[in-house]
């Protein structure tokens, strides 16, 4: 028991800890004491909404920060109204406390408190109802409060569908943006969203243009997660499967990692679960179904044959989205030892989608019908691609798979201890390694970027895929740095990366290259890891050749920082990756 004496109680001298010592007599609450009050009160809401009947039926709120006058006080009523909500199914989930939003108006018109995603529970005072395990949300309620007449939202979607492939946007942006349908404002002042356009699709959208605006997106992002875990039982999946993807994205931008790979995964299993990794397989070719639940299976949730080739190619396009999503997060965050094996996804199941193509081509019929899917990836790294496909997406979906498989090599190198193994990784690294050369030769010329063609999206497309093979080469030569020819190749890769073909200035690189994958950070960083390790190298030596070069690799280091520089203003994981560069930089 503590004896109170100061500064270090009795207890604490004789097992020392971290934390300081607390005392309940100073001029503030301990830490302590504060997690203890928050408990009790917390029991005693639960208490409260486990017995209604005992406990005052209802609290008047208010909004204590609106422009005018506040309208009429409201009762929180105990039960939400039927039209607002609708009961959960009977599933092992039912006692799990759901956030309520209340629909028909905002939050903020209802006397509710709007919390952001990442609101902590107040402190102080009773704390209003948004947690019901009785109800949920409908997706009506979730675009209910936003004002679709703020011509800010034009700027925001257009901001967006400008830099959209970047961050996994699949759908065809023609008919996407026609589906954003503004209808006559009705009396209230609201305007009706399109038929069949998800909300939580449409909250995701314009979170990330507000985002990439540099406007304030926790609205957007706080309904946005509210409406994607209810959109699936009343929309069409390939949205959600795309609102989950952008969501993926954002995250990963933003440096929320654990809430990336979250919606990762839930990327993956939707669209696993909708046999998108099967399309036109040879294998398997019964009609898509996605099971979540044998009690929704009657309501039809079930993925129809593709109305046209537009919407085929949309979910060829989304597997892939899905698909590049996971493997950049592992690039990025796993260590290489843990970097798995690119042959199955999810579950063990074996990719036969085809490979992805651009929305025109689609719409041209090039993705004709003798096109089957077999062994897509395992067929591509045994170098059988029997419906090779030089499309744009296509390419960086292939550069993608070629980087996870050089640093799922790159792990194993480290691992293999058998000599036989070692000869079976040596002939896989030289097979991935004339692959990515073969890739990297059918390249588009524009691949050269210049200014006249930087700011479009092909560009950024052809830069990202570029990169990419860039990256995959340097994981691979980098096992073999004592041979000079593989080290002259990884210091080629790596200058090759901020070959930007313009003046580099801050201002010129924003602008020409807009808004960049998020994966770009870890791949720049990568090139400078090499600029590093050469200067040191060189350092170790003392002939003049030697000095000459260092000078050359210092600027090329230089170059690789301030692209860093450049964007890791609005991206906290591009900092992280400025912030390594650096550390780096200061240990030569």
């Amino acid at each position: 028991k503590c004896d109170g004496v100061k500064p270090i109680c009795g207890p604490c001298r004789k097992h020392p800890k971290d934390d300081e010592c607390e005392y309940t007599d100073g001029p503030v609450r301990s830490r302590t004491k504060a997690l203890e009050d928050t408990v009790q009160r917390l029991e005693a809401r639960l208490h409260e909404l486990e017995h209604p009947d005992e406990s005052t039926p209802s609290v008047t709120l208010f909004d204590p920060y609106a422009c005018q006058a506040p309208p009429a006080p409201l009762q929180l009523p105990s039960r939400p109204h039927p039209a607002s909500s609708r009961s959960l199914p009977n599933s092992p989930y039912d006692q799990v406390p759901r956030l309520l939003s209340p629909s028909g108006s905002s939050p903020e018109s209802q006397g509710y408190t709007q919390l952001s995603a990442w609101s902590p529970p107040s402190t102080h005072g009773s704390s209003p109802l948004i947690f019901d395990g009785r109800s949920i949300a409908t997706p009506e309620s979730s675009t209910s409060s936003l004002d679709f007449q703020d011509p800010m939202h034009d700027s925001f979607l257009h901001t967006f569908l400008k830099h959209g492939s970047q961050f996994g946007f699949f759908l065809d942006q023609t008919r996407f943006r026609q589906a954003v349908v503004r209808q006559p404002a009705s009396p209230d002042g609201s305007v009706a969203v399109g038929p069949g356009l998800a909300p939580a699709l449409l909250q995701t959208v314009y979170m990330w243009g507000a985002h990439l605006s540099g406007q304030r997106d926790e609205r957007f992002r706080y309904k946005a997660l509210q409406a994607v875990a209810t959109d699936i039982l009343s929309n069409p999946l390939l949205q959600v499967l795309q609102a989950e993807v952008l969501l993926g994205y954002y995250f990963f931008r933003t440096g929320h990692f654990l809430e990336a790979r979250a919606h990762s995964a839930t990327a993956a299993a939707l669209a696993i679960g909708a046999g998108l990794h099967e399309i036109r397989s040879v294998q398997q070719p019964a009609l898509p179904m996605l099971t979540i639940n044998e009690q929704f299976v009657e309501s039809g949730v079930l993925l129809p044959p593709p109305a046209d080739v537009v919407e085929e190619g949309e979910r060829i396009n989304g597997f892939w989205a899905v698909f590049m999503l996971q493997k950049y997060l592992a690039v990025a965050l796993d260590p290489p030892s843990r970097v798995c094996s690119v042959f199955k996804v999810a579950g063990g199941a074996i990719v036969d989608t085809p490979w992805p193509r651009g929305m025109d081509e689609y719409r041209q019929g090039l993705l004709t019908s003798d096109v089957r899917g077999d062994g897509t990836i395992r067929n591509f790294l045994g170098q059988f691609d029997a419906f090779d496909s030089p499309s744009l997406p296509a390419l960086q979906a292939k550069a993608c798979v070629l980087l996870h498989r050089a640093v799922h090599l790159h792990g194993q190198w480290t691992l293999a201890s058998m000599p036989g193994h070692n000869q079976a990784l040596s002939n896989a690294v030289q097979a991935v390694d004339s692959l990515i050369n073969s890739l990297r030769s059918q390249l588009p010329e524009s691949a050269m970027l210049s200014p006249t063609t930087a700011g479009t999206e092909t560009t950024r497309t052809l830069l990202l895929t570029r990169s990419l093979l860039n990256a995959a080469s340097i994981k691979l030569h980098s096992l073999f740095m004592n041979d000079p020819s593989s080290r002259e190749y990884c210091l080629a890769s790596a200058r090759d990366m901020f070959d930007f073909g313009f003046a580099s200035s801050e201002h010129d690189l924003r602008r020409g290259l807009g808004y960049l994958n998020p994966i770009m950070g870890s791949l720049w960083m990568t090139a400078c890891s090499v600029f590093v390790e050469e200067i040191k190298r060189l350092r170790s030596s003392f002939d003049s050749a030697s000095r000459a070069k260092e000078e050359e690799v210092y600027c090329s280091l230089q170059d690789g920082m301030h692209a860093l520089k450049t964007f890791a203003a609005e991206s906290l994981l591009m900092r992280h990756q400025l912030t390594k560069a650096q550390e780096g930089f200061e240990s030569l």
